[in-house]
């Protein structure tokens, strides 16, 4: 006799919600209660699982194959922040797209780790080219648009506002579950940083455990000091600081040079295109509360860090900061003294690595070549040495 497998589908008529299981209909009101109940429980899961493959949708800003999603996070939510993807391709997709048989299952390409980049102040992720590079050397891509920045700024917010360094700890919270939901949770873990990027990722992987569960840190000239003459660094800073306490909204005139966004226009002296909206020419206006808070994530930076976690931190070759263009600015870092990041950033933890970069700008992965191909390489040896350390 062949076997029967009940059959339940949820029901909705004039006289109210039934059960036709294998075409037998119950109508009391106990059954009838049940079944409401479990019908609604069904509803919700489905919904939810569709909700889950949509949620990602195609990058206005990168076009295809970028895809984002919005993550809320914090108080209410508090805030709300964009995680941007760079699909990893196996071979078995790759051959199937490209309407080929030749790849067979054990030639699946199976990704070595997943990056999460956290940019820097004014800015955003636009770097099409990094996201193109990790994936080709076999890494699964994201990237964060933290929140009052690029995708994830909402009208009426300031762009670039900060009154806590943690203020961005529950949207990574919430990028890492979503990557770890895609990877699985077996799968390493990579944070890259730049500039204040840098100092986010530093420190919010010093508040999780010393960077537990995370498999290596890169920081591309990371944040670590203002970069200012002595008397301004250690006497007016803190001074501000104290004052950003009470004051928070007070305003800062912004920097107006911008030799740096002209050594990285493609219509100017750089290579690269980028929305100038979300990445304003010059600097963006800072208050007090933003001064506090940059100044006591520098004060335990340069206290020194436990991370237990692989950290690469690599810098220019030179800085250079002068009102009129130079040449100078095609080859060094443009906003941050490079000294003060060697410094600093070899008290990160006990497997710290320092790489000097010569030729590159304060965005070493948008520097000129041969420079850039130089970050590159320095990125994918730590990686490798460092996941082979980790596994």
């Amino acid at each position: 006799m062949p076997k029967i497998t009940p059959t339940i589908v949820c029901l909705k008529t004039k006289k109210g919600l039934y059960l036709k299981n294998n075409f037998v209909r119950r109508d009391n009101n106990l059954y009838y209660a049940i079944m409401k109940f479990w019908c609604t429980v069904i509803f919700i899961f489905v919904v939810a699982l569709f909700a889950e493959e949509r949620e990602w949708l195609s990058d206005a800003l990168l076009g295809e194959p970028f895809t984002v999603r919005s993550l809320d996070a914090g108080v209410a939510p508090r805030y709300h922040a964009t995680l941007v993807h760079y699909p990893f391709v196996s071979v078995n997709q790759a051959a199937s797209a490209a309407g080929s048989d030749s790849a067979s299952a054990g030639e699946s390409r199976v990704s070595k780790a997943s990056i999460l980049y956290i940019h820097g102040f004014n800015d955003y992720f636009f770097q099409r080219e990094l996201a193109q590079k990790m994936d080709s050397a076999g890494y699964s891509f994201y990237a964060i648009d933290l929140h009052k920045y690029g995708r994830s700024r909402r009208e009426g917010e300031t762009l670039g506002e900060l009154r806590d360094i943690s203020e961005y700890y529950p949207e990574l919270d919430s990028a890492v579950a979503v990557i770890r939901r895609a990877e699985g949770d077996s799968a390493a873990l990579v944070l890259m940083g730049h500039s204040t990027g840098g100092l986010i990722a530093s420190l919010y992987a010093a508040d999780r455990r010393n960077g537990a569960g995370i498999a290596a840190i890169v920081l591309n000239s990371p944040f670590f000091e203002m970069n200012y003459i002595w008397p301004v660094r250690r006497l007016a800073v803190p001074l501000l600081s104290a004052i950003g306490s009470r004051f928070p909204n007070v305003g800062i005139p912004r920097g107006k040079n911008i030799n740096y966004d002209r050594s990285l226009l493609r219509n100017y002296d750089g290579e690269w295109m980028y929305d100038t909206l979300l990445k304003v020419p010059g600097s963006l206006p800072v208050d007090l509360g933003w001064i506090r808070a940059i100044h006591q994530g520098h004060e335990r930076i340069q206290q020194g860090l436990h991370l237990n976690t692989p950290v690469l931190v690599m810098h220019s070759g030179c800085s250079y900061r002068e009102d009129d263009w130079s040449e100078e600015y095609t080859r060094c870092d443009a906003v941050l003294n490079v000294d003060d990041i060697r410094e600093y950033g070899a008290h990160l933890g006990e497997k710290v690595r320092l790489e000097r970069i010569e030729g590159g700008l304060h965005d070493l992965v948008l520097s000129h070549e041969p420079a850039r191909d130089n970050v590159y390489k320095a990125m994918f040896d730590f990686l490798d040495d460092s996941l082979t350390t980790h596994h």
